[in-house]
C-alpha cells in the first residue's frame, strides 16, 4: 500500500485473533490511501478540489478537513519547509510515477507550476478553497503516517496491546515485543545494508525516517530525490536522512519531511516541540536532539 511495503507484527496469544485484527487494519489502511491518493483512477474529493475553478468554496468530509488543518498547522510551524500544496510540482517531477524520472525538468518549468501554490489555500467556515491553479493538495507527505494511526486504532479496538506496523520505514509501536523494548535501526543513507544507529523503543510512539535514498534518480552525476524543498520546487540538498519520534505517526510522517528540508537548523524547531529528531546532513554529519533515546553506531 502507499507505494511501499506494509509490515504487521503482533504479540498475541491468539493467532486467529491477530490475523483479523491485521486484516481489518489493512482495510482501513487501504481506505486512507484511496481517500488521499491524487494519484490512480479512483475519484476522491482531494482529486476533486484539485480540479476547482479558483475561489470556489468546496467542503471536504470531518477526517479530510482535520488533517488539512494538521497539515496547513505544520507548514507554518516549519515556516514553509512542509506544504500541502505541492501536487503540480510533485507530478511535474514524476517521482510517483510507474517509470522513475531519468532527469530534472527545466527551471522554467519548475517557476511556472511552483507560483501560486505558496499560501494559495482559503479557510473559512469549514470551507476550503484555492486562490491559484497551481494550489493542489498533495498529502503525500502525511496521509502514510495517518494511515499507520488508523491502523493501529482498529488494532487497539480488537485488544492488541503489543504491536508494531511498519510502512516503508514509517512505524508505529505499541506495548512491547515480547518482554524486551521494541529495537528500531536507523539505516545509514549511503550504505544501505549499514545501520548507523538503533533505539529501543516501548508504550505508544512513531518514528519515521525521510532520506534522500527512497525515490531517486542520478543524472550527470547529480542526485535527484523526491523531497523537495516548497520555496524552490527543487530536491532539498541540507539532509540526506532524518528520524522523527512522535507520539504519533502523522506528526512523525510530516515533521520528518520538514526538518530534511530545514537541516540541522530544524533541530531548533524540534527542541521547541514535542519531538525527537536525528539528522544526518548533506556532508554525512550527525545531529540530533538532546533528548533522542538513541544508541549510535558511528561516530557524529
Amino acid at each position: 500500500m502507499m507505494g511501499t511495503l506494509v509490515s504487521f507484527t503482533i504479540v498475541h496469544p491468539d493467532k486467529a485473533i491477530a490475523m483479523v485484527a491485521i486484516r481489518e487494519a489493512a482495510q482501513e489502511m487501504q481506505r486512507i490511501e484511496d481517500t488521499f491518493t491524487i494519484y490512480g483512477d479512483k475519484s476522491n474529493s482531494i482529486k476533486d478540489f484539485n480540479k476547482l475553478a479558483v475561489h470556489t468554496p468546496f467542503t471536504f468530509t470531518p477526517e479530510v478537513n482535520a488533517l488539512l488543518e494538521t497539515a496547513v498547522m505544520i507548514e507554518q510551524q516549519s515556516h514553509g519547509a512542509f506544504s500541502p500544496t505541492l501536487a503540480a510540482v510533485n507530478k511535474l517531477w514524476g517521482f510517483s510515477n510507474t517509470e522513475p524520472p531519468l532527469a530534472p525538468p527545466s527551471q522554467a518549468s519548475i517557476q511556472k507550476l511552483l507560483l501560486g501554490s505558496k499560501n494559495c489555500l482559503q479557510h473559512q467556515d469549514k470551507q476550503w478553497s484555492r486562490n491559484a491553479i497551481n494550489c493542489q493538495l498533495d498529502f503525500g507527505a502525511i496521509a502514510k503516517g495517518y494511515a499507520i494511526d488508523r491502523g493501529i486504532e482498529i488494532l487497539k479496538k480488537h485488544g492488541i496491546q503489543h504491536a508494531m506496523i511498519n510502512a516503508g520505514g514509517d512505524i508505529r509501536l505499541i506495548g512491547k515485543h515480547g518482554k524486551n523494548d521494541w529495537r528500531i535501526g536507523i539505516r545509514d543513507p549511503r550504505h544501505k545494508d549499514n545501520v548507523i544507529a538503533t533505539l529501543s523503543l516501548h508504550g505508544d510512539v512513531s518514528i519515521v525516517t525521510s532520506g534522500d535514498y527512497e525515490r531517486y534518480f542520478i543524472n550527470d552525476g547529480q542526485r535527484y530525490h523526491h523531497i523537495l524543498n516548497p520555496q524552490t520546487g527543487w530536491p532539498s540538498y541540507n539532509s540526506q536522512s532524518v528520524t522523527v519520534i512522535a507520539s504519533n505517526a502523522t506528526l512523525a510522517d510530516a515533521w520528518s519531511t520538514a526538518l530534511f528540508v530545514l537541516g540541522e537548523e530544524g533541530l531548533k524547531i524540534a527542541e521547541k516541540r514535542p519531538l525527537q529528531a536525528l539528522i544526518i546532513a548533506s556532508s554525512g554529519q550527525i545531529y540530533h536532539t538532546k533528548g533522542m533515546p538513541i544508541n549510535l553506531l558511528t561516530k557524529p
